[in-house]
């Protein structure tokens, strides 16, 4: 689960420090069923283990929930939404004896970590606010992007921020209150690389009920179509619904801790 760890530290336009927003996707390891591996994240790994590492600022885990209507479903079970302060917080958080002897310890446990992706991204909250707190979930549609072959990558992340993401807001998509939109960090494409995905858009409902009345409409069906939009060919867009948990958040600990 260890991802490049080199940045550079970046601001916000009014100057406000952006976070590193992670996105972690698992898998069960083998013997293990999705429910039990779910359990086990959620209820062990991340409060016993992941939790405690100090420059973790806030954690979400994602659950996987079967909704219909998707058309390509990603194959995973879970994914872990992490904020860190900056690169230097990210390096010295895999260093500790939290993360050393706890969390990367315990992951052979649960998890098949040589099926993890981990992706660094910005975030971008361009309508809404998360719904969940401390006592209830998120219940969204997590939509994963990769460009066009033929686009660069500035490109695709003006298109992504200053089209796609114009065009969900006037969507009119059925209970949708919150979009997210999260890039890859560019540091990811520096000497030619790859990032497994080139943009992670998060669309949330109050309730598992309203996501499913929003995955069934036309107005995201439209969406769930890769090449809508002009971002991705006929291959470039996998989906998960989920039902998303703090383990520590909404509000960001601390860092370093006091």
């Amino acid at each position: 689960m260890l991802l490049e760890l080199r940045r550079k530290i970046k601001f916000s336009q009014a100057g406000l420090f952006i976070m590193i927003h992670q996105h972690m996707l698992a898998a069960p390891r083998p013997g293990l069923n999705e429910a039990e591996f779910q359990d086990y994240w959620r209820y062990v790994h991340a409060l016993k283990f992941a939790r405690k590492i100090p420059q973790i600022r806030k954690y979400k885990v994602n659950s996987r929930i079967d909704i219909p209507g998707q058309i390509r479903n990603i194959q995973y079970s879970g994914i872990a939404e992490i904020w860190l302060d900056n690169e230097e917080a990210q390096a010295a958080s895999i260093k500790t004896p939290e993360f050393l002897d706890g969390a990367l310890n315990d992951e052979p446990n649960w998890a098949a970590s040589w099926q993890t992706i981990g992706l660094d991204t910005d975030a971008h909250e361009s309508f809404g606010a998360d719904p969940s707190d401390s006592e209830f979930p998120e219940y969204k549609i997590m939509l994963f992007h990769k460009k066009r072959r033929d686009m660069s990558v500035e490109s695709f992340r003006h298109l992504y921020l200053n089209g796609y993401a114009k065009m969900l807001q006037e969507a009119n998509l059925p209970n949708l209150v919150r979009i997210l939109n999260c890039l890859s960090k560019e540091r990811l494409y520096e000497g030619g690389g790859v990032p497994p995905f080139d943009a992670v858009t998060h669309l949330s409902a109050n309730s598992m009920l309203e996501l499913k009345s929003m995955v069934a409409s036309s107005e995201l069906q439209a969406f769930l179509n890769p090449e809508h939009g002009g971002l991705s060919e006929w291959w470039g867009l996998v989906t998960m619904t989920v039902r998303s948990e703090w383990v520590l958040g909404p509000e960001a600990r601390p860092y370093p801790l006091k």
